[in-house]
C-alpha cells in the first residue's frame, strides 16, 4: 500500500502562518536592535533567536507527528472498510439519512 502526503488543513495552514509571522516580527527585532551595543542587548537578541528557532522547530516536528497520526488513522479506517464493507454501506446509508433529516427540518 503507497503512502501519500495528505494536503495541508486549513489549520496547519494558519499554524504555519503564526510561526512565519513570529519569525519575522523577532528576526525584525533583530534587525532593528543589531546596532545597539549594549550587553543585555546581544543577549536578548541571542536568547530571542535561540527561542524562534526552537519553536519553528518544535512546531515543524508536532506537524509530522500530526500527518503521521492521521496517515496511520486512515489507513486504519480504510482497513476497517475493507474488512467489513456491508458495514461501513450501513453507516453510511444511516449517516445520510440522519443529514437529510436535519436539512428538511430547516
Amino acid at each position: 500500500m503507497k503512502s501519500e502526503t495528505a494536503p495541508a488543513t486549513g489549520n496547519e495552514e494558519s499554524l504555519k502562518r503564526s510561526v512565519e509571522h513570529l519569525k519575522d516580527a523577532a528576526e525584525e527585532l533583530l534587525r532593528t536592535t543589531a546596532d545597539e551595543t549594549r550587553e543585555g542587548w546581544h543577549r536578548a537578541r541571542a536568547t530571542l533567536g535561540g527561542k524562534a528557532r526552537a519553536l519553528t522547530s518544535d512546531v515543524s516536528e508536532r506537524t509530522r507527528d500530526f500527518a503521521e497520526d492521521a496517515r496511520e488513522l486512515g489507513d486504519k479506517g480504510q482497513r476497517l472498510v475493507r474488512q467489513y464493507p456491508w458495514a461501513a454501506i450501513g453507516i453510511g446509508a444511516g449517516l445520510g439519512l440522519l443529514a437529510g433529516f436535519l436539512i428538511r427540518r430547516r
